[in-house]
């Protein structure tokens, strides 16, 4: 049997697994790309933010983002090019892929706290960078924490006086205790962060670690469809893939 004498299955799992890897393709390209960018960038915000001695996040992002690429390709080529070996490796890393899922949903859940804890010294870190140009050379930390700050209508991790502790250089002069014009509940409005926080009534007082912790127990249900949608997208690729692999097995000991 032929490739033209093939059923209409066979040939949509071919053409859904091409499909598919050229996303993934596309998806590796970038990650590594910008994991390249960030690692010979000399920009300080990537050096001191991104370059830690644990977690190295460029080094992440290349690592990843060549691994996507490697997994794309197997599978694109073996499935383009009908290739049993490409579609063993590639069946392979999926499993492998799934595998190290489970083992970081069970680590992130057992080590809930461990994760906690960094992410909110990284954000008392960033709040110590916010206005620096030597740290924050494009930007990026201000924009994005005025971003959470306004979104959620909060301030600080825990509350408007991260602002002056943690950044006492421009948010605690003269003991005058103040926060980012984001901070306020009008943060157009002239002069709304210029009072101290003990006396402004025109700011938010909650923290944005219990905001965002509020907004991801409201919104459990559409990550857990979101989760449940690339588990359904993995394994139906894995089934693709190892009804393509019977289908050229076959043929291959037919035409032996």
């Amino acid at each position: 049997m032929g490739s033209e004498d093939r059923g209409c299955c066979d040939k949509c799992a071919k053409c859904f697994i091409m499909v598919i890897n050229i996303v993934i393709i596309l998806i590796g390209g970038a990650i590594l790309a910008a994991g390249l960018y960030w690692q010979l960038s000399d920009t300080g915000f990537y050096k001191e933010i991104f370059n830690h001695d644990i977690f190295n996040i460029p080094i992440v992002s290349i690592a990843v983002g060549a691994l996507l690429l490697l997994v794309g390709l197997c599978g694109f080529f073996g499935a383009c090019c009908e290739v049993l070996f490409l579609l063993k490796v590639y069946m392979g890393f999926l499993i492998l892929i799934m595998l190290v899922e489970i083992i970081l949903a069970v680590g992130c859940v057992a080590m809930k706290s461990e994760v906690e804890a960094y992410a909110t010294n990284t954000t008392y870190e960033f709040i110590g960078y916010y206005g620096d140009e030597t740290k924050d050379e494009e930007d990026l930390i201000e924009k994005t924490i005025d971003a959470i700050q306004e979104n959620f209508e909060c301030c600080g991790v825990t509350g408007p006086d991260d602002w002056p502790n943690y950044n006492p250089t421009r948010y605690n002069v003269g003991n005058k205790r103040t926060v980012p014009a984001s901070c306020c509940k009008d943060p157009d409005s002239a002069g709304c962060n210029d009072d101290p926080i003990s006396t402004n009534d025109n700011i938010y007082k909650s923290g944005c670690k219990i905001s965002m912790m509020n907004f991801v127990e409201n919104n459990l249900l559409y990550v857990g469809i979101i989760a449940g949608v690339i588990v359904i997208l993995q394994i139906s690729i894995l089934v693709m893939t190892s009804k393509l692999r019977t289908t050229l097995e076959d043929e291959s000991y037919e035409n032996f």
